[in-house]
């Protein structure tokens, strides 16, 4: 009965009239530039209308939450297909369209919900009815190549094209990691920052000696073509973790140049997922320069759509200010990752690092993206000598581009009735709360060009926390028991699961933010990982 509602309500959709696909609006960071040359290059990814997302996310909530009978029971990539993908006779009609328009050598997904083609933007401006030219950042300086009108889509392709991503969307701003201007750990009275054996003492974890030889992995994902050091993932090993000395990253899918600037990001996503997930197979996703980050996170879940046996961890630590791109554009984000969780794959995002966020005049927050429910958001603490605090730069608070999802529903409405005060400036109590989850994150040893040098951010925080879910998938592995998958679910329902941060604020600029408090707050989340504890419960799952 489900799937047929869904069916006519796609049907219903369809029906409607052709339309031209217009921009929202133009961040004032961005303004016209200088004009492009026919013959240059552009990528043009068609995002062809899924089917049955409702039924998909009632297929990822019985694969994902521990009350359901068919918990850990994940799809493959082909039973995906199944549910969503449209027809193939649709496909071809796309391709069609486009070599009559001279466009040759399009290709799509395992999915067929795109259909990706290179070609010039000449072709794309006469395909599409729309002007091609630069937009310039006033701060930054840096171009990027988008639609600076309208585009249009023919009527008969209406009810199967969703839109053309990326050439309306302009990027507003991002976060990297932070270098400590000075290497002592705060409040610890020590000089140097925060190692590996430091972490595992506070959040109880076990490291193997050995790997598991079992079916587990791990990746880290890098945007902006940034390059990792084997040679300093050694040093790191050496300095650090001497019984890990030897091992490497695995796979590089993309293009990693040692050789070329060395990115301090990538070298603290590999040292620590690697250090907390010890032993595990180790994936780096490269994706190429881009100055726009969604862009970037389309063409990461298009290569991770198209692999069979893709990595069952991924952290990413890429992300920038909500609220500007195209709301279709945001959304299949948010489906692709959906997509990876019903495959059994965790998806960790460093939350942010701009506190709350302020918007213009310090009257409304500013939320972070991606802040998909699909993905688990991941806060900084910072120790102390009475513990661990919520960072103050820790992103937290609620997303303008999702509602609440029913996983959090209570854990929220427990802070709102918590008495803490909560900020006077504009925020969606309705939306999607985060981050979830919380790790260290200020002044962890980071080796970057041969050198140790510690580094903030939840940059640091996100590699942690997936590090320490693939220590608990390779135990389950060796238990004959499924991924841990989409972890949402689990960990609200667990909170006793993790050592919860009750100090701490994240104002920001001139807005005030919101106070860590007992139970999940927007700062740190549920709190930080007590492995021992997880890593109970989950071998307790079927």
């Amino acid at each position: 009965m489900r799937i047929a509602t869904v069916l006519v309500l796609v049907c219903l959709v369809a029906a409607v009239a052709a339309r031209e696909h217009r921009r929202d609006t133009i961040h004032p960071n961005w303004v016209e530039g200088r004009g492009v040359d026919d013959a240059h290059p552009i990528r043009l990814q068609f995002a062809l209308k899924q089917m049955n997302l409702d039924l998909l996310h009632d297929v990822l909530m019985a694969v994902s939450d521990p009350r359901s009978p068919t918990y850990g029971q994940h799809l493959s990539i082909d039973e995906i297909t199944d549910i969503i993908a449209p027809p193939q006779e649709d496909v071809e009609r796309v391709f069609q369209w486009l070599e009559e328009n001279g466009i040759y050598g399009a290709d799509t997904v395992i999915n067929r919900d795109w259909v990706i083609v290179d070609t010039s933007v000449g072709a794309a401006r006469e395909l599409l009815r729309t002007k091609f030219g630069f937009y310039r950042n006033v701060h930054t300086g840096k171009q990027a190549l988008n639609a600076m009108s309208p585009y249009t889509i023919p009527e008969e392709l209406e009810n199967i094209i969703d839109f053309v991503a990326g050439i309306h969307d302009l990027p507003y701003g991002r976060w990297s990691p932070t270098k400590n201007l000075h290497g002592d750990r705060v409040g610890s009275g020590r000089v140097g920052g925060v190692v590996p054996t430091d972490i595992y003492e506070m959040y109880n974890v076990t490291v193997p000696t050995g790997s598991c030889n079992c079916n587990t992995s791990q990746a880290v994902v890098e945007f902006d073509q940034a390059n990792y050091s084997p040679s300093d993932l050694q040093t790191f090993f050496q300095t650090y973790l001497p019984a890990q000395k030897g091992q490497v990253v695995e796979q590089v899918y993309g293009t990693n140049d040692p050789d070329g600037l060395i990115s301090t990001e990538a070298n603290l996503d590999v040292q620590y997922i690697m250090a907390l997930g010890a032993f595990v197979n180790t994936s780096d996703y490269v994706v190429p320069r881009n100055p726009n980050i969604i862009d970037s996170f389309l063409d990461y879940t298009w290569y991770v759509g198209n692999q069979t046996d893709a990595p069952l961890v991924h952290s990413i630590s890429y992300g920038e200010y909500g609220g500007q791109y195209n709301n279709n554009t945001v959304q299949r984000v948010s489906n692709e990752f959906m997509k990876m969780g019903v495959r059994g794959i965790s998806i960790f995002v460093a939350s942010g690092d701009n506190g709350v966020g302020c918007g213009e005049r310090c009257t409304s927050q500013e939320f972070d993206f991606p802040s998909s429910p699909y993905c688990t958001m991941v806060g900084a603490t910072q120790s102390t000598n009475s513990g661990e605090v919520g960072a103050s730069f820790s992103s937290g608070g609620f997303s303008k581009d999702y509602w609440r999802p029913s996983w959090q529903e209570d854990a929220v409405t427990d802070y709102f009735n918590s008495g803490v005060r909560m900020p006077n400036d504009d925020f969606d109590q309705n939306g999607r709360g985060y981050p979830d989850v919380s790790a260290i994150g200020v002044s962890l040893e980071v080796v970057v060009r041969g050198r140790s040098e510690p580094v903030s951010g939840t940059s640091c925080s996100a590699p942690v926390f997936g590090g320490i879910i693939a220590l608990i998938n390779a135990e389950r592995a060796m238990a004959g028991k499924s991924s841990m998958g989409y972890i949402n679910p689990w960990v609200y329902q667990n909170p006793s699961m993790f050592f919860d941060i009750t100090s701490g604020d994240n104002s920001y600029m001139c807005c005030a933010g919101f106070k860590a408090a007992a139970g999940w707050d927007p700062v740190t989340g549920l709190g930080t990982p007590n492995y021992s504890q997880m890593l109970s419960n989950a071998l307790s799952l079927p």
